[in-house]
């Protein structure tokens, strides 16, 4: 899966906080939705973010996402 600018900002809004561990997936949906402009669930099914009956945080999957699009490409 190749990720997208929307798909960083959803990622960033759960490392930076913005939407915290507990968070109920529905509310998360609707979130990413109307503030952010993107749909969340490729994202955790494709296992980026850790999430069952809420939102757990990022999987290492999703941590390492970011980390790799914050590296200078060589």
């Amino acid at each position: 899966m190749e990720l997208t600018a929307t798909d960083y900002n959803i990622l960033d809004a759960i490392a930076t906080g913005k939407v915290e561990p507990g968070t109920s997936p529905s509310y998360f949906v609707d979130y990413c939705d109307n503030v952010i402009g993107g749909d969340p669930k490729p994202l955790i099914a494709a296992g980026y973010i850790d999430a069952g009956h809420f939102i757990n945080g990022l999987t290492e999957k999703g941590k390492q996402a970011l980390a790799n699009r914050d590296q200078p490409s060589a």
